[in-house]
């Protein structure tokens, strides 16, 4: 058998890999939860967490999103170390506040540590996106 099978076979699975990854979009209605949850208290209304999440940035881009029911689907794009993950969030009122779920699923197939710091990441993102001050525009 020859040896040269050994290195294509792997270079065709990550091929096939990046295309994957790099065409699929997430979708409010199609895109699972996953396994893995964050959540997030904030004492900021729903509309307004929705509006900060809409303006995220980053190295996360919105995939889709569904202003009645307040949920997004953020994403980030392939590294040398992932495929790329697909975010679902949630909003839901919460007496004056909103708690917000986060969902976490690769865009092919992903598992690991490197999941779970992706998870954080977008967590403490988020966090970050609510702490900040509005820009008043005169």
């Amino acid at each position: 058998m020859p040896y040269w099978i050994f290195a294509v076979i792997p270079l065709g699975m990550v091929c096939i890999g990046l295309v994957v990854a790099l065409t699929r979009k997430g979708s409010v209605r199609t895109t699972g939860f996953g396994s893995r949850r964050h959540e997030v208290i904030t004492q900021a209304d729903p509309q307004t967490v929705y509006d900060r999440l809409l303006a995220l940035g980053g190295k996360y881009k919105v995939d889709d999103a569904d202003p009645q029911a307040k949920m997004l689907v953020l994403s980030s794009s392939p590294t040398f170390a992932t495929w790329g993950f697909l975010y679902p969030v949630y909003l839901h009122a919460a007496g004056t506040g909103t708690r917000i779920e986060i969902g976490i699923t690769s865009k092919f197939i992903q598992f690991g540590p490197l999941v779970g710091s992706a998870h954080h990441k977008l967590k403490e993102a988020i966090e970050q996106a609510l702490s900040l001050p509005v820009a008043r525009m005169a």
